[in-house]
């Protein structure tokens, strides 16, 4: 059985600095489960300001589901 990826996504809930939203996060998520891309993509398209973010959540969902792999992140470069 595949470990929980809640751990990886509460990181990036983290990582917005923003108290509402990791309120939400909590409210929203039981702790220890296991979140679904779709469900991952929801929550956060609610707090995009423009449609460009929308690549960085596709990015973190990378993160995530790689277990926690970095390099993910270099084809921003």
């Amino acid at each position: 059985m595949k470990n929980s990826n809640y751990d990886l996504v509460l990181e990036i809930v983290e990582s917005y600095e923003a108290e509402d939203i990791l309120d939400d996060f909590n409210n929203e998520f039981e702790k220890g489960s296991n979140i679904s891309k779709s469900k991952f993509v929801e929550f956060f398209n609610r707090y995009i300001d423009d449609m460009s973010e929308v690549y960085f959540i596709g990015l973190n969902w990378k993160y995530v589901n790689s277990g926690g792999d970095d390099s993910v992140y270099d084809e921003m470069l």
